[in-house]
């Protein structure tokens, strides 16, 4: 099984059928929060959505495209984290996380997303890691300012959530750039 320690209480795990049921009991804990950035959760109501999401996440992972990760915190899965879009040409990927809402704000996701940027940058060797955020999103936006992501520009009408149309901040690291530890 593939987990990346981040400390002693934190720890990246590479999604697995095993963990369906724990990843759909975070989800459901999470959903409302998690519907408010993302369109996703509306297409998943039951334990068998998870296990198809996580074989597809496998099957990208065998073509080398995404490394998709749950967030364990003293052994309980608390969020997500991934990488996606892996473009070996253009030696870049998505990255994209999410952190159940009674851990946020403790530096958790930011210590995460360092160890997922390191792996990144010197395990797969990318060039580049970007993300997209809607505009309002104000939690994650911090997150990528602090690891020293470059606002690379707003997206305007870049997405709907929930019927409401949102602009999106494009943000970008480069491996020269990047915090170092």
């Amino acid at each position: 099984m593939f987990i990346m320690k981040v400390d002693q209480n934190l720890s990246i795990v590479f999604l697995h059928q095993n963990y369906k049921q724990q990843f759909f009991e975070l989800f459901k804990s999470n959903k409302l929060q998690l519907s408010r950035w993302f369109n996703w959760p509306v297409n998943f109501q039951c334990e068998d959505d998870f296990l198809q999401l996580i074989q597809h996440s496998l099957f990208e992972y065998a073509r080398g495209t995404s490394l998709q990760c749950g967030i364990s915190y003293q052994g309980d899965f608390i969020g997500y984290i991934g990488l996606t879009k892996i473009n070996p040409m253009l030696a870049k990927a998505e990255l994209s996380y999410w952190i159940s809402k009674e851990y946020q704000g403790r530096g958790i996701m930011n210590a995460v997303c360092r160890q997922m940027i390191r792996y990144a940058f010197e395990f797969l060797n990318l060039e580049k890691i970007e993300i997209s955020i809607a505009t309002e999103n104000i939690g994650s936006r911090k997150v990528c300012e602090s690891l020293n992501f470059e606002l690379e520009g707003i997206l305007k009408r870049a997405d709907t959530l929930n019927g409401k149309v949102v602009d999106h901040a494009r943000y970008g690291l480069l491996r020269n750039t990047r915090v170092k530890d």
